[in-house]
């Protein structure tokens, strides 16, 4: 597997727990890191002809990696982060601004951004890991909003190379979903956020990752939410009224704390998490006739 004129790293064989917040997964077969989109498109340019399959990886935080790890080409974005402030502009209702951030960007650096320079829109992300590429697809967010809330346009890079610029009503943003096409990547988004009272936003901030705390199994290695929300009910409360809370197979179990959650209490491998997410999906199934759907993205290969 060979790049050429590639300025970004290539590192062969690479073991993915160390990228992912689950700290699970097998080697990729490469790990590619370009330094910027010019870098970037001349990879899938590459991975492309050479019939490669790849995936992108963002955060890693909301993916599992199998245990014999990713046969192909495994591409992180994590040097593609920028933030910056396109423009400012007084409308109707008030002051706002438009920040262009890239998709590699973590979405604590972009909130803390914002924040700094008080823009509102974004509070709902706090304590939310991964980057903006990954929340753009996802649609990532909370009970207190989701990102396709703020976005104003999103550049994606066609298979064929081409920059393609979607605005917010072209994207169908749904419950962690984007209608994304087949084959493209996220290269930035552009969000409109308002001008607030800076003190006022740094208060929400806290108090939403409070709560985050409070509720969920921080300090552990995680995913986070491990299974979408059917329809108006809460996985997490369906799994807990199963008795699953605790629950684990091998190293990995469903949190104590949080039940959509399930946890690395170290040293847990892939086949753990996935065997308990089985038996968490058929428990809840029999219990409450309810499928649970995955709301984590699992790729790569058992061992």
């Amino acid at each position: 597997m060979t790049f050429t004129n590639l300025r970004g790293e290539v590192r062969e064989r690479e073991p993915l727990a160390g990228h992912t917040s689950f700290r699970i997964g097998g080697p990729a077969d490469a790990l590619v890191l370009p330094a910027d989109r010019r870098d970037l498109i001349a990879l899938l340019l590459q991975v492309r002809q050479q019939g490669l399959p790849f995936v992108i990886l963002g955060g890693g935080t909301n993916m599992l990696v199998r245990d014999g790890g990713y046969r192909g080409v495994v591409i992180s974005l994590k040097r593609m982060a920028a933030v910056t402030t396109v423009r400012e502009y007084r409308s109707v209702g008030g002051t706002f601004a438009v920040v262009l951030a890239e998709a590699g960007a973590a979405l604590a650096g972009l909130l803390r951004y914002t924040v700094e320079r008080g823009w509102s829109g974004l509070e709902f992300a706090a304590g939310i890991p991964g980057t903006v590429g990954g929340a753009v697809c996802m649609n990532a967010g909370t009970a207190q909003g989701e990102i396709g809330d703020v976005i104003d346009t999103v550049t994606l890079l066609s298979p064929r190379g081409e920059l393609i610029v979607h605005h917010q009503d072209e994207l169908g943003f749904g419950y962690r979903t984007t209608n994304i096409p087949p084959g493209h990547v996220v290269l930035d988004a552009k969000l409109i956020l308002r001008h607030g009272e800076r003190e006022q936003i740094q208060a929400r901030v806290k108090e939403l990752i409070a709560q985050r705390r409070e509720r969920q199994p921080w300090g552990l290695a995680s995913a986070g939410s491990v299974f979408k929300n059917p329809f108006d009910e809460s996985a997490g409360k369906l799994i807990e009224t199963a008795g699953l809370k605790g629950a684990s197979v091998g190293r990995a179990q469903v949190s104590e704390k949080h039940a959509n959650f399930i946890v690395n209490l170290g040293g847990a491998a892939a086949a753990d998490v996935l065997k308990l997410m089985e038996i968490v999906q058929e428990r809840v199934l029999e219990m409450h006739k309810v499928r649970l759907e995955p709301e984590i993205k699992i790729i790569g290969e058992d061992a």
